[in-house]
């Protein structure tokens, strides 16, 4: 352990290493962008070219991209230890703290921590015993406090300055060898099929952060879907997996262009004409509907990585539908949220998830505006798609250990003190957060958030789990709110267990708007509206602001 000094963090401003990355990235983005269409100009180019030249264009294209992969995984790696850099901020405001406590106390603080107290000095021998025993009580105190804020950040500057080294004796190494670095032999064990990457988040941050950029291509270039594997830095699971929504979006397009369609013979005059003809045809037409679907999933994600606000990364993707957004890099946030939708929700309709993601961000940066906080619009299950299919257990079984083990990796892969993570479920996505708690799991949160919920599968708080808390202390941690006029938590009780807002399950419940905006409300049970369950990220809604001061740490319960 690398203990920093008093007058290093004094003079340190975090602050800025936050710009730098951000920077980094973005220019990193416009840079890979740029070679990607490069590429397929070249590409055009050789179509229709054949000979020793065009061989030989091809050749140095090739070169040129694969220097250019390493090249952007480099500045991926600057990148990401500029971001857990980030972390010293928290650690130097807390020391600064103790600085001012200790002038105002008369202690004079040394380089590596250690606390001098005042000497009493009034002329009285016995008082100025009793005043010296308090003073060296109040000088013990505060050095307790110091000392370990120093090894904390003497911790992240040796981490970040490792990673900095590493990074640009990397980007040295490319200019005498193009290729890149020979591979790890671990690296080179998994390409040959005999051993694994690690299934653990901690294992797998641990893999991943020995490995050189050269070795995250190669592993990129193996498995595209790499950026998925919970315990990889979130700047890289950005970079990585905003290559594989292209390589996604690219392979559907051909799928739909290659099937020669659309095909439809509603308008010909020519339509199927046996039912060999129209099986072909249905056949056909579902294929295409299936990709279809799958481009308009890429297409809406790849649209919410562009809009303005928070920095957004794209923390998982994949062809089956599921898909994770991060606003804020959660690996240099003090508080992180994972906001969990409920049944109907497709990567289509990851926008509502964003917004709601983005209403939860503004009401925590209200409750605490000096702490950096991320909240993530995990898409990462299949969710029923409508309310019958959201009174089984199956979608919440499946999607459970997923949940579980993304928080695992959102601790593994986050710099210096711990941060504090809340899990919010609407709907169905608590009945998820239920599961992925109880059956003998934990969850790696320090609170939960039921949002107009159907039951969680448990029948009170202390059959849930969290990592570090007592059951015991579940009542003060697991936080619940349903809207008056919301018919969900009434009826989700037939399939899933009694709602989290009822006393003998033993949650914190808070209030939110009643959600009731017809005078004559359309349900047969009166005081019932369907759309009450989607108003509780409504900006007026005293709902949003407790949960914000749930996120922040700051709620009283």
């Amino acid at each position: 352990m690398a203990r920093a000094t008093v007058s290093q963090v004094r003079g340190w401003d975090p602050t800025a290493t936050a710009a730098a990355s951000d920077a980094l990235v973005a220019a990193n983005r416009a840079f890979g962008a740029a070679m990607r269409q490069g590429s397929r100009h070249i590409d055009a180019a050789l179509a229709d070219w054949r000979g020793d030249a065009a061989a030989a264009a091809a050749l140095r294209a090739l070169d040129s991209q694969l220097m250019s992969n390493h090249l952007g995984a480099t500045i991926v790696a600057i990148a990401d230890a500029f971001a857990d850099a980030v972390n010293l901020e928290e650690v130097c405001a807390a020391v600064r703290g103790i600085e001012r406590d200790a002038a105002a106390k008369g202690c004079v603080i040394a380089e590596d921590g250690t606390v001098a107290a005042p000497e009493a000095d009034t002329g009285n021998p016995a008082l100025d015993v009793t005043l010296q025993a308090g003073f060296d009580t109040e000088a013990a105190t505060l050095q307790a406090r110091l000392i370990p804020l120093l090894d904390t950040a003497g911790d992240i500057d040796r981490t970040a300055g490792a990673q900095l080294v590493a990074a640009t004796a990397a980007l040295a190494a490319l200019q005498t060898n193009p290729q890149g670095a020979p591979l790890d032999s671990r690296v080179r064990a998994i390409l040959d099929g005999t051993a694994f990457l690690p299934a653990d988040p901690r294992a797998m941050y641990e893999l991943w952060e020995s490995l050189t950029p050269a070795d995250h291509d190669a592993l990129f270039a193996y498995d595209p879907s790499i950026g998925n594997r919970d315990g990889i830095a979130g700047v890289a699971k950005d970079h990585y997996n905003r290559l594989y929504l292209e390589q996604l979006r690219t392979r559907a397009s051909a799928e739909l262009v290659g099937s020669g369609g659309p095909h439809d013979w509603s308008d010909t005059t020519d339509p199927p004409s046996t039912l060999a003809e129209w099986r072909r045809f249905n056949d056909v037409a579902a294929a295409e509907r299936k990709v279809r679907t799958r481009l308009a999933d890429y297409d809406e994600v790849a649209d919410q990585l562009t809009r303005r606000g928070a920095t957004r990364l794209l923390l998982g993707i994949d062809d089956q539908g599921r898909g994770v957004v991060a606003l804020g890099n959660p690996d240099s946030a003090r508080n992180i949220a994972t906001f969990v939708p409920g049944a109907s929700a497709t990567l289509a309709g990851i926008g509502q998830g964003v917004d709601r993601a983005t209403a939860l961000l503004g009401a925590a940066t209200r409750s605490d505006a000096s702490a950096r906080t991320a909240v993530i619009t995990w898409y990462g299950y299949h969710a029923p798609p409508d309310l019958v299919a959201a009174r089984r257990d199956d979608y919440a079984d499946a999607a459970a250990p997923d949940l579980d083990r993304f928080q695992d990796g959102l601790r593994a892969t986050h710099a210096g003190p711990p941060s504090h993570n809340t899990v919010v479920g609407h709907s169905y996505g608590s009945t998820v957060i239920g599961v992925a708690a109880g059956d003998g799991r934990s969850l790696a949160v320090d609170d939960v958030i039921f949002v107009g919920s159907p039951g969680v599968e448990a029948d009170r708080v202390t059959d849930l789990r969290l990592d570090n808390v007592p059951a015991a202390d579940n009542h003060r941690r697991i936080f619940a709110t349903a809207a008056a006029a919301d018919p969900i938590p009434l009826f989700g009780q037939l399939a899933h267990g009694i709602s989290p807002v009822e006393r003998a399950f033993g949650a914190t419940v808070f209030e939110s708007s009643s959600g009731a905006v017809l005078q004559r409300p359309p349900l047969p049970i009166v005081g019932y509206e369907p759309w009450a369950h989607g108003t509780y990220w409504d900006l007026d809604n005293p709902g949003l602001t407790t949960q914000g001061e749930i996120i922040a740490g700051r709620h009283p319960g």
